[in-house]
């Protein structure tokens, strides 16, 4: 469209001249600036780089961001690549912003553990300023939207201290090994059992590499047959505990009997709890984070100078009594149907 409003202006200004109208030279020279300056203005461009697509929690978070995009900044050229679940992509993908002239890249890390400050340090230096959400970092030049981690843990592991019942036997499913927001909502169960119900017992803890479903209902089933008594699952995430309830079911237990506790709020684990399933979760809201994100990167473009920015949002905790509620809001958002 810019380039057929200078050419509207060009062809207006030699009709002019055909016809013999006079003009003065300084408003004539005015107007060639203005013309030359619309015809190389540009679209902010932002590249919006994904952790993980496969994964449901990045996919939901994904799309809140191109809700946002598109909504409350419509102007705005963007992109969205996906790492994979592979941390050497990111600097790659970098590489190719600078390649293709994008000045602002918002960042979802594959890990809390991927240490990018000096990447995005010198990315920084070179122009390209990055909103890095659902990880906290402290490299002193990006943007950040987060939900604290051990927070959400400790939220859930709350509600799940006043409800296991005595002498309760419990697993607690976590993620990839030394994955710090795997770690962290674990240790918050850990904790909990430590210091509010000491007499839990913890029968095993597992890894499910990359959040994986699947291998928590594989680990789920080897528990099932390992153990004839499991009052509770505890895990890192939702998925896993999907995982683990399919398996538990599978192996013939009453999972109304159970207790399943996960954290993130998708639109599939508040189905469990609505169905009585799974017992509590805790929302990481990814239309809010989101919408925070897109915020910050309309300021960081308006001034591409801004201070760092930390924002660390307020999780929420998902149970039968609210349960309602989380299921309207992934209806507004299209998740349920």
């Amino acid at each position: 469209m810019k380039k057929f409003l200078t050419v509207g202006l060009t062809i207006a200004l030699m009709a002019g001249s055909i016809c013999g109208c006079s003009g003065n030279a300084a408003e004539e020279s005015a107007v060639s600036e203005e013309a030359s300056e619309q015809a190389t203005e540009t679209s902010p461009k932002v590249m919006i780089i994904a952790k993980n697509l496969a994964d449901p929690y990045s996919t939901w978070l994904m799309n809140m961001c191109e809700k946002y995009m598109e909504e409350n900044w419509p102007e705005a050229e963007y992109v969205v690549l996906d790492q994979q679940g592979d941390p050497a992509n990111t600097e790659s993908f970098y590489n190719q912003a600078i390649l293709d002239g994008y000045g602002i890249v918002v960042l979802q890390k594959v890990s809390g553990s991927q240490d990018t400050d000096a990447l995005l340090q010198d990315f920084a230096s070179e122009g390209v300023r990055s909103v890095v959400i659902n990880n906290e970092v402290s490299d002193g030049v990006s943007m950040n939207v987060f939900y604290p981690e051990y927070e959400m843990g400790s939220m859930v592991a709350a509600y799940a201290a006043k409800k296991l019942p005595e002498n309760a036997k419990v697993c607690i499913l976590k993620s990839t090994p030394s994955l710090f927001s795997s770690e962290e909502r674990a240790q918050a169960y850990v904790d909990m059992i430590e210091n509010e119900r000491p007499d839990v017992e913890i029968l095993d803890t597992q890894n499910c590499e990359g959040w994986s479903k699947d291998t928590a209902i594989n680990i789920m089933s080897d528990w099932c047959q390992r153990f004839e008594q499991i009052d509770a699952v505890l895990s890192a995430n939702d998925g896993m505990v999907l995982g683990a309830i399919e398996a538990a079911k599978a192996d013939g237990r009453d999972v109304q009997t159970m207790q399943f506790y996960g954290i993130d709020g998708l639109a599939d684990g508040c189905l469990s709890i609505e169905a009585g399933e799974e017992t509590g979760s805790v929302l990481q809201d990814a239309d809010e984070m989101a919408e925070a994100t897109v915020e910050l990167a309309k300021q960081l473009y308006a001034d591409p100078d801004m201070e760092a920015v930390k924002m660390e949002l307020e999780p929420v905790l998902i149970t039968e009594d609210n349960i309602e509620t989380f299921i309207e809001m992934h209806k507004e958002n299209g998740v349920i149907q």
